[in-house]
């Protein structure tokens, strides 16, 4: 009884050491920023070490851009979190300011959709056809159905 007990142990330990190890070993790396973005990118569509380089000096260049956008971002949901407060606090609705607001907004998101598209047409203009075709596909869902440009 006793020796059943010890290989059914030692079975169930090295099944379980096989199992997670296997999965630790094929763990995704964390994305962390846009260094591992690019080099998730890189992996998943091959990309040879010149085309990495010119993509990720896009990258680079735009960053100031996109930390400004990004900036605004925070912004307007302060500024958003603030008409809800007052809404709350006040039960009242300064309906000519929301609408400015949301004017601004409507602005402030086709200036990003402008900023990323012109990032993705320059990074999808270094790819191979192959490469762009499986790029456009993972990144379709940023700019829904306006990607028609980049192609």
């Amino acid at each position: 009884m006793s020796r059943t007990l010890v290989v059914c142990l030692v079975g169930l330990l090295a099944a379980g050491s096989a199992h997670f190890g296997w999965y630790e070993l094929r763990r995704p790396t964390e994305l962390k920023g846009t260094a591992g973005v690019l080099a998730w990118l890189q992996q998943d569509l091959n990309l040879s070490p010149g085309q990495f380089a010119r993509i990720k000096a896009l990258h680079e260049r735009s960053g100031p851009e996109m930390r400004q956008l990004t900036e605004q971002a925070a912004g307007m949901r302060a500024e958003l979190e603030a008409f809800e407060n007052r809404r709350r606090k006040d039960s009242k609705i300064d309906f000519l300011a929301f609408a400015q607001f949301i004017e601004q907004r409507r602005e402030f998101q086709r200036i990003c959709t402008e900023s990323t598209r012109r990032l993705m047409t320059a990074a999808a203009n270094e790819m191979t056809p192959g490469q762009r075709e499986r790029y456009l596909e993972r990144f379709e869902p940023v700019l829904g159905n306006e990607t028609g440009d980049i192609n």
